[in-house]
């Protein structure tokens, strides 16, 4: 076999196959992935503060919307309804690139009714883009299926935001400080949803983990339970080493300069946010409908 075509061996295996079967996450993607969602996370927030969009509170309300949709699409790859090679677009990573290509449309031609005038502020467009996404979307899904599990998705949210609680209450009693701030809780609700999701369709409804270190976790213990220490043992790595190393990044700075790092701050929590609460919804929908 020569140089090129261990090259296109090695990319049909590790890249291309998992898409077209559908088959999961390796180690070789899943770095790969990940490396390329660093520089997105970098080149985003670098497009932000030139035109003077701020990640706060508002943006990430009107934002949410397509966090729905994308999960929610995902979906219909699943139900069947489109067919292979179009189905190949709504299969991770392809869909992550799709729903920010429609997501970031929406959010420039929202941005160009607010500079002419036409809308005070761009998140309530932004924002109804998103929601008309959701009912096309679902339209579909209804239209090709119907309610199995109603439950699941009440479950997902009752047992992940009440775990998140009784932690969040636990570590303000030893007085730990991290859950003080809001966007860390949403990071944990966000990622508890998820581990109560995925437990609910492994020990409940037979169905397996794609993702390389939770799958290997899983097989380890016998038990798809091990994903909520998995998921607090990274939320308290993760965010305490952001929130740690950003604030000793503001010791010293102008309140612009401050204000830029708190950009950066809210841009990568709420990446996380999403990382954690597009599977939990996406889980939750397949499994309401039985798919």
């Amino acid at each position: 076999m020569s140089f090129i075509q261990s090259i296109i061996a090695f990319i049909q295996k590790y890249y291309i196959d998992p898409i077209v079967n559908d088959s999961g996450y390796n180690i070789i993607n899943t770095l790969t992935w990940a490396i390329i969602l660093g520089i997105a996370v970098y080149f985003l927030i670098y497009s932000f503060q030139k035109r003077n969009i701020k990640i706060d509170s508002k943006f990430m309300a009107a934002t949410f919307p397509f966090v729905i949709f994308g999960a929610s699409l995902r979906v219909v790859a699943d139900a069947g309804a489109i067919s292979p090679p179009f189905s190949y677009a709504l299969i991770t990573p392809n869909i992550y690139f799709l729903v920010f290509l429609i997501a970031a449309t929406c959010l420039i031609v929202s941005l160009l009714l607010q500079k002419y005038k036409a809308v005070s502020t761009f998140h309530i467009p932004y924002a109804a883009f998103g929601c008309l996404s959701i009912l096309i979307v679902y339209a579909i899904l209804f239209s090709v299926g119907t309610v199995a599990y109603w439950w699941v998705p009440i479950a997902v949210a009752v047992i992940g935001l009440g775990a998140t609680f009784l932690f969040g209450f636990a570590a303000k009693k030893l007085g730990s400080s991290v859950f003080s701030n809001k966007m860390n809780l949403a990071v944990l609700a966000a990622h508890l949803m998820d581990a109560t999701s995925t437990v609910i369709g492994i020990e409940v409804f037979g169905y397996y983990e794609k993702h390389v270190l939770p799958a290997f976790l899983i097989e380890l213990t016998g038990s798809a339970l091990v994903m909520y220490p998995l998921k607090l043992a990274i939320f308290f790595i993760v965010v305490w080493l952001l929130d740690k190393s950003l604030e000793s990044a503001t010791e010293g700075e102008t309140e612009k300069e401050k204000d830029q790092i708190d950009q950066i701050k809210n841009a990568i929590k709420f990446v996380i946010i999403i990382l954690g609460l597009a599977p939990a919804i996406r889980n939750s929908i397949r499994l309401f409908f039985g798919i």
